[in-house]
């Protein structure tokens, strides 16, 4: 299931610090503010957007949304002792009956704070194809190089999807060639080309940024070699 919120909060913060009581709590977790109250990135004390983006097009519910990295999107400005949680659901539970959850703690060590991130987001790319590989025998370790054994060419769902204003779409390649992503609306027009270059054999992340397009269903499609794959997502305004 995809996250349907993320929610960041200040331990001392009166307006949004943490949880009191158990609704302060179920707010949070509805990706609004400890009041039950939509967060507004325009007007957000604690971040700002940057990059060109418009704050009005920026999903209320997923805060701090942007790439620090990069310094586009929703960012957090806050010097101070924070804590971010993300949610996801809600689940229909069947009484008496197990229910599995599967969980990955990954911690990204780079060089410093901004070179974390995508060192995280590597690690957390490996984590989810090894998940959507169904415990693949052959990804069974990343060792310092993030190296993997690639039998398979496989386009990965993006994430987050539903997404506003960023998403990342995965791929992987088990040898050299010319590889072309690109995005297409319902009609099969052309919205954006994220890739059309030689590649070697490998994985690869993508960032795309729906800037300039309205909210609806869209097509991302992969041509390499003799492979050919396409997957829907949806923009959420």
């Amino acid at each position: 299931m995809n996250l349907t919120s993320t929610m960041n909060y200040h331990q001392s913060d009166p307006w949004h610090g943490d949880p009191s009581h158990q609704s302060e709590a179920r707010n949070y977790m509805l990706g609004l503010n400890k009041f039950g109250e939509i967060i507004d990135p325009c007007t957000w004390q604690y971040g700002e957007v940057f990059g060109g983006i418009n704050c009005s097009e920026v999903n209320p519910y997923f805060i701090y949304s942007g790439d620090p990295t990069s310094n586009v999107g929703w960012i957090n400005t806050m010097h101070t002792n924070q804590k971010t949680i993300l949610n996801t659901g809600p689940f229909t539970l069947r009484e008496n009956e197990s229910v599995y959850i599967i969980a990955a703690y990954i911690v990204g060590r780079g060089n410093n704070p901004l070179s974390s991130i995508p060192a995280a987001s590597e690690i957390a790319t490996f984590v989810q194809q090894f998940y959507q590989s169904n415990f693949d025998e052959n990804l069974v370790d990343v060792n310092d190089d993030m190296e993997l054994v690639i039998n398979d060419y496989v386009l990965y769902q993006n994430y987050p999807n539903p997404f506003n204003p960023f998403t990342k779409i995965s791929y992987q390649i088990p040898q050299q060639g010319f590889v072309t992503l690109k995005i297409f609306d319902v009609l099969g027009k052309e919205v954006a080309t994220l890739v059309n270059e030689e590649k070697p054999a490998g994985r690869y992340e993508v960032n795309f940024s729906s800037k300039g397009i309205a909210s609806g269903v869209y097509i991302y499609r992969m041509k390499v070699n003799d492979f050919i794959e396409s997957k829907k997502m949806i923009l959420l305004r």
